[in-house]
């Protein structure tokens, strides 16, 4: 061998495995390939290597020379290695490399991707790139610049995403696709490839790597509302969602809370009758920032509905039945079931409030109120009003017996003060009512009034209190010697406090402006 390195001995590389010096026990790949750089390529300031690689020698150590430049100590020791490591037979034939030049070892990884590619990693063969190798065991360490083996691996994971992605892409043209939007791969049930997107950065500056198009537009195109519109239509349809139950398909907008047999139109909005205004809230979720500020731009969530002449987004249970057309099919699904005879209902009547809450149907009564009323969808629907409510319990008289009895029933009273045994009876609350199943005492409370039901039926409500004028009568009778607060607050601990008399009345009166002072209130 000649007093110098020829690189057309690099193949001898070939074949070697490069482990990272840091970590040698993590594999990189194998040398496949040696690269000529033609001279252009160099290493770091301190490991630059010459753009000749024929190394001369003047009989010093400290003479050796490329290109007649000096070498640094460095790269005198790599040279010296590289010599050792690449001795090889005379007979093997090195004119297919041109040892004027530099070279770059070509690093195959191990991991193989869908499509079959592994990362390749073009490494410059420089002292800082490999400051040891073992020749006997044919290993190269490798100490690499940030970021230099993931741009091989980002590559192939590149090229396997966009192979993954074309299925759901638009064709704009020839060989000319756009990036699939980030809710419709969901709505697909591909989440998995989402989460791969994102590993990789945000999602426009992906689809330009990808050379997909990205769903963007230009800054003037929201000026036009009716672009707006457009957009937040196909945004709503991308809030279908398909749904079991048991045996049966439905689907449920996340934005409407439709819910639907078939499956939905695109375009209608969220299947109501109107269509329906996505939040803030759901723009951040589909990741439409050009949404979120083209609504910003025309005054905000509340104005761009009214402007479009959409309904806000409800959050309410069974909200599908906002739906005037899925509301109807129910209430006359509904009428299809004879035991509702057995409560009052007759055929082609709409079943009253009472009825409905008589059989656990209190959403309809919500909806049907929401809808304009009962004389209003009885109407809709061609159907009579049911006079049933109103003719169990025709007069406030009747419907305050009716309470008062299960008042008594139900021991839904007090003792009007502990000096007098007289009892006081409640209006019951219509969470008592309910608790009891008595539907038709609901519907009648509603109907009269609370307020109504307790002067009619000589009951009480729970939140009545005296006026001021009573409470200081009440208090003048017991002749108390003095007016203070510690006195009323041991009077009260004593269990002589009427019911009705507020435990503070200093706050309770000051309210109202009556309250004058202790004495006033507790002395003649």
């Amino acid at each position: 061998m000649d007093d110098g390195v020829r690189l057309g001995n690099a193949s001898a590389f070939m074949g070697w495995e490069v482990y990272l010096d840091d970590d040698p026990e993590t594999l990189v790949g194998v040398v496949t390939d040696v690269a000529s750089t033609g001279g252009a390529l160099r290493g770091d300031a301190e490991a630059e290597t010459s753009e000749r690689t024929r190394v001369s020698d003047d009989g010093d150590e400290g003479g050796k020379t490329v290109d007649g430049e000096t070498l640094n100590e460095d790269e005198r020791a790599f040279l010296r290695r590289l010599d050792d490591a690449l001795f090889v037979d005379e007979a093997y034939d090195d004119d297919a490399f041109d040892s004027d030049e530099e070279f770059l070892l070509l690093v195959e990884g191990l991991e193989e991707t869908s499509l079959g590619e592994r990362p390749l990693h073009y490494v410059p063969f420089v002292p800082s790139m490999f400051p040891r190798w073992i020749p006997n065991a044919q290993a190269l360490f490798l100490d690499p610049p940030a970021g230099l083996l993931e741009l091989a691996t980002r590559e192939v994971r590149l090229n396997e995403l966009r192979n993954d992605l074309l299925p759901f892409s638009r064709m704009l043209g020839t060989d000319a696709y756009g990036m699939p939007q980030r809710l419709s791969l969901i709505k697909q049930g591909y989440r998995d490839l989402v989460k791969r997107v994102e590993s990789l950065g945000d999602w426009r500056e992906v689809a330009l790597e990808l050379d997909l198009k990205p769903d963007a537009a230009p800054w003037y195109y929201w000026d036009n509302i009716d672009n707006l519109e457009q957009a937040l239509l196909k945004l709503v349809d991308a809030f279908w969602f398909e749904e079991m139950d048991g045996d049966e398909t439905f689907w449920y907008n996340d934005i409407s809370g439709a819910l639907r047999v078939d499956p939905p139109v695109d375009g209608d909005g969220g299947g109501l009758d109107v269509p329906v205004m996505p939040t803030m809230a759901n723009l951040v979720e589909a990741r439409r920032w050009d949404l979120h500020h083209a609504v910003v731009l025309h005054g905000g969530y509340r104005a761009v509905a009214k402007e479009l002449g959409w309904q806000q987004a409800r959050r309410m249970e069974n909200r599908h039945l906002l739906s005037f057309e899925t509301l109807r099919d129910e209430i006359l699904e509904l009428l299809e079931d004879e035991s509702l005879v057995a409560h009052g209902l007759r055929p082609g009547q709409l079943p009253c409030a009472a009825q409905l809450e008589e059989i656990e149907r209190d959403d309809l009564v919500k909806f049907i109120r929401v809808h304009g009323g009962f004389g209003v969808v009885a109407k809709r629907l061609k159907l009579e009003l049911s006079k049933w409510g109103r003719v169990k319990y025709p007069t406030a008289v009747a419907a305050a017996t009716a309470l008062r009895q299960f008042s008594l029933e139900h021991n839904i009273t007090t003792r009007a003060s502990p000096r007098l045994n007289k009892v006081i009876v409640f209006v019951p609350s219509d969470t008592e009512l309910f608790k009891h199943g008595r539907n038709d005492l609901r519907h009648a409370l509603r109907l009269f009034t609370p307020r109504v039901i307790a002067d009619v039926g000589k009951m009480s409500l729970r939140q009545s209190r005296m006026s001021y004028e009573e409470a200081r009568v009440e208090m003048r009778s017991w002749k108390f010697e003095t007016g203070k607060r510690s006195v009323f607050l041991n009077w009260c601990k004593a269990g002589n406090k009427p019911w009705n008399m507020p435990k503070d009345p200093q706050v309770y009166y000051s309210k109202s402006g009556d309250w004058v002072s202790w004495e006033d209130f507790m002395l003649e």
